[in-house]
């Protein structure tokens, strides 16, 4: 990815204004959800915990929620000491696993 890419990806994790726009969608697609997930998980080793929450969020926004992701997620709010959303986010991961494990049937 390069730097003008970096600077389209900032601009669209700007999540003071509340938006996610449609352009910001069709730029996380095109580079891939791996690329979110791989930065939140940078974030999260960095002890960046709010960005790693920015991250994670984006990817989940676009529909490519996983396990990994969510708990992942959920280590970072835990870290804020965001309780109640960690605890959310812990369900979700529990609920993953329980429709993979039902689909290996």
């Amino acid at each position: 990815m390069n730097i003008s890419d970096e600077a389209t990806k900032a601009s669209c994790l700007d999540w003071s204004t509340g938006k996610y726009s449609k352009e910001c969608n069709a730029f996380y697609v095109a580079s891939g959800v791996a690329d979110l997930a791989a930065s939140g998980d940078a974030a999260l080793a960095a002890s960046e915990y709010d960005r790693a929450i920015e991250l994670y969020s984006a990817a989940i926004d676009l529909d490519s929620a996983t396990d990994t992701i969510f708990a992942n997620r959920c280590k970072a709010k835990l870290a804020k000491v965001l309780w109640e959303e960690a605890l959310v986010d812990a369900q979700k991961v529990l609920y993953y696993l329980s429709v993979r494990s039902s689909n290996s049937f």
